[in-house]
């Protein structure tokens, strides 16, 4: 009987092992698979700065920085790095916006 046992438990492992029914998948469940890095100018010391608008479920933004040109000059203009995961294919929408201000003044669109 244990060896009867042993076996259907073997076979159901086997089984689930097969159609990934114990397979990992990071970010709840969502497959990432490719990562783009967008480098967009910017000068967030007078307001202006970069929205980005995707969808959450397939795209995730790792990270988002600023270097200024000049970093001794106070209010120096530099670039917006954004690096974001996602399905091949996901699209992301960035607009350059003023805090305050409705009116999208650029929008640029990538593709993963």
């Amino acid at each position: 009987m244990k060896t009867k046992l042993a076996g259907i438990f073997t076979a159901f492992i086997c089984l689930a092992m097969v159609t990934g029914a114990f397979a990992a998948t990071p970010n709840n469940g969502m497959p990432i698979t490719t990562t783009k890095t967008i480098k967009l100018e910017s000068n967030p010391s007078t307001g202006y700065h970069w929205v980005a608008k995707y969808n959450k479920s397939q795209v995730k933004l790792v990270k988002q920085s600023f270097k200024a040109y000049n970093s001794k000059l106070l209010g120096s203009p530099g670039i917006n790095t954004f690096v974001f995961k996602g399905v091949p294919g996901s699209k992301i929408v960035l607009k350059y916006v003023r805090t305050g201000n409705a009116k999208t003044l650029k929008t640029v669109t990538y593709t993963l």
